[in-house]
């Protein structure tokens, strides 16, 4: 499956780990090999990429780099052939609920990790992928994003999906 444009969120935190990894040398040249042109870094409160270093990854990889700290985002998402982003809620919810792939990278340097727990849930369901930031060129390279199973909106899917959050949150 061509990648052609990939969307990457942090959403309203700071995941400097996630930006790092997905300007890295290994996840560019796995994006390169799926057909990527365009990067969209929504970076949140972590550091942006500067101008050298966009410029060296068109370059290099032949993929557009377009950057913003926040900004409404339902067009960003809906133009995505792939989002990869933080394991919240509402990113989470932003995947489902507009059928798109998706690769959920774990910030394990949180306390009380309930987004591990989420995206376990999402995965073992089909609906998405996860991985640490350190698997995440391996898994860009491998994962099969067709096989994911689009969400279903229907009441019941957001009941359940409600319900899983409570339970976690609970703990």
């Amino acid at each position: 499956m061509h990648l052609n444009s990939v969307y990457i969120t942090v959403g309203t935190t700071k995941f400097d780990a996630l930006i790092s990894a997905v300007t890295s040398e290994p996840v560019l040249k796995a994006l390169q090999n799926r057909k990527c042109t365009r990067l969209l870094i929504q970076h949140g409160n972590s550091q942006p990429l500067t101008d050298e270093e966009t410029l060296l990854i068109s370059k290099n990889y032949g993929i557009q780099i377009e950057q913003y700290k926040f900004r409404p985002n339902i067009e960003d998402i809906k133009s995505a052939d792939l989002i990869i982003g933080h394991a919240g809620a509402g990113t989470c919810m932003d995947i489902l609920n507009n059928r798109k792939h998706g690769l959920i990278v774990i910030n394990d340097t949180l306390m009380d990790n309930h987004q591990l727990e989420l995206a376990k849930q999402l995965a073992s369901e089909n609906y998405l992928y996860y991985c640490k930031v350190s698997d995440l060129d391996a898994q860009l390279t491998s994962l099969d994003f067709k096989a994911l199973k689009p969400y279903e909106t229907q009441p019941e899917n957001l009941k359940k999906f409600v319900s899983a959050i409570n339970e976690l949150m609970s703990h």
